[in-house]
């Protein structure tokens, strides 16, 4: 059984609306992007002293998101027919400035997972809860027109990986909580449709 294209429509329109009137987007910069850096940093130095030379502290270090851009939504039942997932993809941009390396720029696609859930109260009646909630890394790849010297080669699968992990665990804390907050505020008509949907589905199963 698929979600009604009517009725994933209403509430993709809905929450699209809702992330850009609460300025989802900007969320972003309001992230502390300097533990990210530090482990960059940490991490990258040695292999870099090793390659070049000893290096001089880390003033000379940058980093910040940019261009980020929200994709279209989309809704589908949960594994277990219990919930329904909401999938909200982001598009972004990291430019890191790096010790002696050239800046680079990173392009970031992730994917926030989020699990809508079905709560009854002892009276039996039912409402829609925010479940769990993830951020899932789809891309990461570095943005250039050039051959990589051998020294960014030799360090960007650190960079990538550190990169990722911090997508999965501060980025999800971050944008979460806002989520959670919008869909609490949902219509109650399309709360309402979710929820006759979940159980339909249940039923069904």
């Amino acid at each position: 059984q698929q979600i009604p294209p009517e009725v994933s429509s209403q509430i993709t329109d809905a929450l699209t609306q809702g992330l850009l009137d609460g300025n989802f987007l900007s969320l972003l910069n309001a992230i502390n992007l300097e533990g990210l850096l530090n482990t960059i940093l940490d991490q990258v130095t040695g292999l870099l002293n090793i390659l070049v030379g000893p290096l001089l502290g880390s003033s000379n270090a940058e980093i910040k998101l940019q261009d980020a851009r929200l994709l279209q939504l989309s809704l589908e039942f949960s594994p277990d027919s219990k919930g329904i997932d909401i999938w909200i993809p982001l598009e972004l941009s990291v430019y890191l400035k790096l010790l002696i390396l050239e800046p680079l720029t990173l392009y970031v696609r992730t994917d926030i997972r989020a699990q809508l859930q079905l709560e009854s109260d002892e009276d039996g009646k039912y409402r829609l809860a925010f479940g769990h909630c993830t951020l899932l890394p789809r891309a990461i790849e570095l943005q250039t027109g050039n051959p990589l010297s051998l020294t960014v080669n030799a360090v960007l699968g650190t960079i990538e990986n550190t990169l990722g992990n911090f997508i999965t665990e501060d980025l999800g804390a971050g944008l979460c909580p806002t989520l959670n907050s919008l869909v609490s505020n949902l219509n109650l008509q399309l709360v309402n449709n979710l929820i006759n949907l979940i159980l339909d589905r249940a039923n069904v199963d």
